[in-house]
């Protein structure tokens, strides 16, 4: 007997705890007599008292405390956008104070639906709008708005998720600079801004008041080297409000990760175009990083080249020389006003000396070789095997028109082959 006492107890409170949360459903009460019925035409008036993105709604209105006074009720809903009948009840005679119950809405994904609710009593009638707005949105993910690191093709990232590259310099001569605060690749939910202080960086955030954001998590990256962050190498995390140290660098990638709570309701949308201007100019930015070409100066902006020659003083570069372990013409040439010419096919340094594959000169190391005509530095001296002049120690021969200088011609030199004639 007192076993199933307390069995029946227990179900009594099981069913008392379970009808807790429906008591508290997600729903907004609409309380007529609560309301100022000559505001109803006010867009603010409705923004702020008929205006939720609950579950449901539920209506009330005091009738009379005698069932004497009883007078029939009834309850209707319109959506009116579409001019859809979503509710209609007749409650019937009902006193004291009369409560609809839950009535569940429609989810709304992207948008607030706009409603009449119309309660009649007896022979009055109470019309009024709510505005269904969208649900909140929970955890979200939100970051500056910038090009996607997608579209940057850094490893470990995908989704929509954006960085914004940053001209330092730039940053620096305006002192600071306002970047909007995307969230669920849809909404403009705030606002954050770069600061500079001579060799240091900060980011801080600011959000829309009507939307309400929660933040869960948060976190940011300055990325001052682009090719390693391409790679995959994560760079050190800090806090929205840290002082970073970028000195050294003159553009960097800012990475500001937010997980967040908000309600989109109302909320301005942002548009990604990555053919425009503004990203445009960011992935020229982290091509430049990435590059490693971070020193700015005269070619900051790529109107001008960093080096120039006079044409009256030696070497005229036509497109510029550059040091990859290793110097190399691109092939477009250069000219010594001497006389000195690369033909097209480069100059290269392959680590033991320079060989021109277009001429045929190389330096394998003990000296010149040129396998087109026939100069060769044997180790001794020079020797073209071509005109057939030839160092051989002691002094010049030419075999092929007889010019000697050797030992025995009292140290000058004599033409052999004329001295015949």
């Amino acid at each position: 007997m007192k076993k199933r006492m307390w069995l029946c107890l227990a179900l009594c409170a099981l069913l008392v705890w379970a009808s807790v949360p429906s008591l508290a459903e997600d729903c907004f009460t609409i309380d007529v007599d609560a309301l100022d019925m000559s505001c109803l035409n006010s867009d603010e008036y409705v923004a702020q008292y008929l205006s939720a993105s609950a579950q449901g709604v539920r209506v009330r209105k005091y009738i009379s405390d005698s069932s004497e006074l009883a007078a029939p009720v009834r309850l209707t809903l319109v959506q009116m956008d579409s001019q859809t009948l979503l509710f209609d009840k007749d409650y019937g005679l009902q006193s004291g104070t009369f409560d609809s119950g839950v009535i569940y809405l429609p989810y709304v994904a992207d948008r607030t639906i706009p409603y009449l609710v119309t309660l009649t009593i007896g022979d009055y009638v109470y019309a009024m709008p709510f505005m269904h707005q969208q649900a909140r949105l929970v955890a979200n993910n939100a970051c500056t708005y910038g090009v996607r690191l997608n579209d940057l093709s850094v490893a470990f990232y995908g989704d929509w998720m954006m960085g914004t590259m940053v001209d330092l310099n730039t940053l620096a001569s305006q002192g600071s600079m306002g970047v909007d605060l995307c969230a669920s690749n849809r909404y403009v939910i705030g606002q954050a801004t770069l600061s500079m202080q001579g060799s240091s960086l900060c980011v801080s955030v600011s959000f829309n008041s009507q939307a309400n954001v929660t933040v869960q998590s948060q976190s940011v990256w300055v990325v001052t080297n682009c090719a390693d962050f391409a790679a995959g190498v994560q760079p050190p995390s800090h806090q929205p409000g840290d002082w970073v140290d970028v000195s050294g660098a003159s553009s960097a990638l800012v990475v500001l990760s937010l997980q967040v709570d908000y309600d989109p309701a109302g909320l301005p949308a942002f548009h990604y175009d990555l053919s425009s201007s503004q990203l445009q100019s960011q992935l020229s930015l982290w091509e430049q990083n990435r590059a490693g070409g971070q020193s700015t100066g005269s070619w900051s902006d790529g109107s001008t080249d960093s080096f120039t020659f006079a044409e009256d003083i030696g070497w005229i570069d036509n497109s510029g020389w550059v040091d990859d372990d290793g110097w190399y013409d691109d092939g477009t040439g250069w000219v010594d006003d001497d006389g000195w010419y690369d033909d097209g096919s480069g100059w290269v340094d392959d680590g033991s000396g320079w060989t021109d594959g277009g001429s045929g000169w190389v330096d394998d190391g003990s000296g010149w070789t040129d396998g087109g005509s026939g100069w060769v530095d044997d180790g001794s001296g020079w020797t073209d095997g071509g005109s057939g002049w030839v160092d051989n120690g002691s002094g010049w021969t030419d075999g092929g028109s007889g010019w000697t200088d050797g030992s025995t011609n009292s140290g000058g030199w004599v033409d052999e082959a004329a001295a015949n004639f």
